[in-house]
């Protein structure tokens, strides 16, 4: 019974993720609006029934995509801690940029689904908040260690930083002129990150830590 069991999981599991494929592949190509729950299962090769018992909506999906984004920076962060709270900050951001920065048009469509309905944007916005609450810690951390102004608050650095992706991700989306992401992204986290440091630091302050893009993992996967 076990071994049926685990037979079922592994079906069901590979059915969710040929339908998250899908879906973000339409997402890509034909934009948020135009990738309906039929042109996904279609796409798939599965009965529209079964779409609804993996996702509640096509905006779960879209949901999916920002969980994916989130942890990324999530573990990019962990992952920097080790070498002082400025890198972990730097780590954060542009983790986030990272993964934005993969796809032109799968991002433009998860920036509509956000900006158009408001579950998405809540749970985006709860996503981004935890975020937002380790970077916030960072900066308090980094202030106290001297390496930060002790003026700034460190609220307002993390949000300065968040600020800086979320212009850079929309510019990127919004034109397909622009470069990369991470190319217009790194030198505004960098330079808001100089203005805040403490110019009395008796070491040197400036991040290390390596610009994400190295290991490119496909979204699309």
């Amino acid at each position: 019974m076990a071994a049926n069991r685990t037979a079922r999981q592994i079906r069901a599991d590979d059915t969710r993720a040929r339908l998250f494929a899908a879906a973000t592949e339409l997402f890509a190509t034909r934009g948020y609006h135009e990738a309906s729950v039929d042109a996904i299962v279609k796409r798939a090769g599965v009965a529209k029934g079964t779409f609804f018992v993996h996702f509640a909506t096509k905006d779960a999906v879209i949901v999916d995509l920002v969980r994916m984004q989130t942890r990324a920076a999530k573990r990019a962060r962990t992952a920097a801690v080790p070498q002082g709270p400025v890198a972990a900050l730097r780590a954060a951001v542009l983790a986030l940029g990272e993964q934005a920065g993969l796809s032109r048009e799968l991002s433009r469509a998860v920036l509509e689904a956000t900006l158009e309905n408001a579950d998405v944007s809540g749970d985006a916005d709860q996503m981004f908040g935890e975020i937002l609450a380790d970077m916030t810690a960072d900066a308090r951390a980094a202030i106290e260690a001297g390496v930060l102004h002790a003026s700034r608050d460190p609220v307002l650095i993390a949000r300065a930083l968040m600020a800086s992706y979320l212009g850079a991700a929309l510019h990127f989306c919004s034109s397909r002129k622009s470069g990369p992401l991470l190319e217009i992204l790194a030198p505004l986290v960098d330079a808001n990150i100089q203005g805040f440091m403490n110019p009395e630091a008796s070491h040197d302050p400036s991040p290390r830590t390596r610009t994400p893009g190295r290991r490119r993992r496909r979204l699309l996967d």
